[in-house]
């Protein structure tokens, strides 16, 4: 299991990274957003990934760093692959690549960023990740596509890991899945189990497609924590997701509301964002994504962070789950 964070001051996300470190975590993700989003203050402290990760790197250890994930929009994916690159090399090899076609419209009009069309978006991923994969396996890369042209790109260092990092793909639709399967080392997305399960089907379905043997995909979830004996707070957090999520026609504002499978209760879908409840429920609710084939989980903490939340989860949870 991974943990995620990049909100607050550098010293809070630095001892993020210290104690789950020390209880056995795998890896830590940062968010990739440029200011507050999903109904959150704009002004939300939120530092920019790929930097909190270079920083992170020499106080670490053991932890994988990666984000979840790099919106394909902010960055060029020729300039992308060479700061991977170098944060791999400062990690001595534990970076996890993670990238998506970006969906925040609000980043995008603040900063003055272009953001086109989702089909021209999903174009411009598989692009950027056949660029980075070719930079980061070739001495000299050459792309020309439709919105990337690399020529003769040469990179070093590259990166410590061989034949190159893992790349994490976020995708639903039929296009990033496909990509998922050709390039991806892990999987992600936010999703209820039944939704998952599908995705999953299709990403074995294209791994059969390939060639490719499926087990060789992590498939993960991206995941909040509410983890209480207060059932009373329980319930007063899932309906006021739900009332967000009620609220999407006049602004989307979670990913949970487009990926559930059609029928399914606004109340499966916003438990789709959280695992919210006592260690028992929380346990079930990961064993429903387990059941369908998750085999890695990304747990949103709490805000702000709790160490105690942390401990009792990894005591009483996630134990339930390691070998």
């Amino acid at each position: 299991m991974s943990g995620t964070m990049g909100f607050g001051r550098f010293d809070d996300i630095a001892e993020v990274c210290h104690v789950i470190e020390e209880l056995g975590f795998s890896s830590f993700y940062a968010s990739d957003h440029l200011h507050g989003v999903a109904g959150a203050d704009p002004l939300t402290p939120l530092m920019e990934p790929w930097t909190i990760l270079a920083a992170l790197a020499p106080i670490t250890k053991r932890l994988r760093l990666g984000c979840m994930v790099s919106g394909v929009t902010y960055r060029h994916p020729a300039m992308l692959a060479k700061i991977c690159s170098t944060i791999d090399v400062i990690s001595n090899g534990r970076l996890d690549m993670g990238i998506g076609a970006a969906w925040s419209r609000d980043d995008h009009v603040a900063y003055g960023l272009n953001f086109p069309p989702l089909k021209e978006r999903q174009a411009r991923l598989e692009e950027a990740v056949e660029i980075i994969h070719g930079m980061w396996t070739q001495d000299r890369f050459t792309f020309v596509g439709e919105h990337y042209q690399v020529r003769e790109a040469p990179l070093s260092p590259r990166p410590i890991q061989k034949p190159r990092p893992p790349i994490l793909i976020a995708a639903v639709g039929e296009r990033g899945l496909a990509l998922a399967a050709k390039r991806a080392e892990m999987w992600a997305s936010v999703s209820t189990p039944n939704f998952a399960a599908r995705c999953i089907q299709t990403l074995e379905q294209k791994c059969a497609e390939l060639g490719r043997d499926p087990s060789e995909i992590e498939y993960s979830q991206c995941i909040g924590l509410l983890l209480t004996n207060d059932a009373g707070l329980v319930r007063r957090t899932l309906d006021a997701r739900i009332k967000q999520v009620q609220s999407r026609e006049r602004r989307p504002v979670n990913a949970q509301a487009r990926n559930a499978i059609e029928g399914e209760s606004v109340d499966e879908q916003v438990r789709a964002s959280l695992l919210a409840g006592d260690s028992t429920e929380v346990k079930e609710a990961i064993q429903r994504y387990v059941e369908v084939g998750v085999t890695h989980f990304v747990i949103m903490g709490p805000r702000p962070f709790d160490r105690q939340v942390v401990e009792r989860f990894s005591n009483e949870v996630m134990s339930h789950f390691l070998p």
